[in-house]
């Protein structure tokens, strides 16, 4: 009578050991798959926006520009403020104020240059789970003159 009882109690407390084994197994490799996966990332546009081009106190055209943005797609939608008016706003300041790049004679570095200053900028003032790229999806100069036409 004793042996059917303690084969009973045995056979209960190795099922219940082997059980709890592989729930926490699984809880593990699941942890790990999803610390392993890549976060998913998303793409958004900017505004075009028109930064006026100064040179000797008038008007000389306009730089015509529209920015696309890659951040985390959590981030992003946990985010109570996006990223695009921070974008906009460097973006602005940073061609308003270029001196160094004459627009209408534009150069394939001075383009990579822009975009890495505002990337630099960005990201002091976003955190960088938000804007991982800058990309550019529109820029064009304007002159003053093709606009009177």
């Amino acid at each position: 009578m004793i042996k059917p009882l303690l084969l009973a109690l045995w056979v209960s407390i190795l099922t219940l050991s082997t059980s709890f084994g592989v729930a926490r197994w699984k809880a593990q490799r699941a942890q790990s798959a999803a610390a392993k996966a890549p976060q998913a990332l998303e793409q958004r546009k900017t505004r075009i926006i028109n930064v006026p081009i100064l040179a000797a106190g008038h008007v000389q055209g306009y730089v015509v520009a529209q920015f696309a943005y890659t951040g985390e797609a959590a981030a992003l939608k946990a985010a109570t403020v996006a990223p695009d008016g921070v974008i906009l706003d460097e973006a602005f300041r940073l061609l308003y104020a270029e001196e160094k790049v004459d627009f209408r004679k534009l150069q394939r570095a001075d383009l990579t240059r822009i975009i890495d200053t505002l990337r630099a900028r960005v990201t002091e003032r976003v955190p960088p789970e938000l804007v991982r790229e800058i990309l550019v999806q529109e820029f064009n100069y304007v002159s003053k003159d093709e606009i009177r036409k």
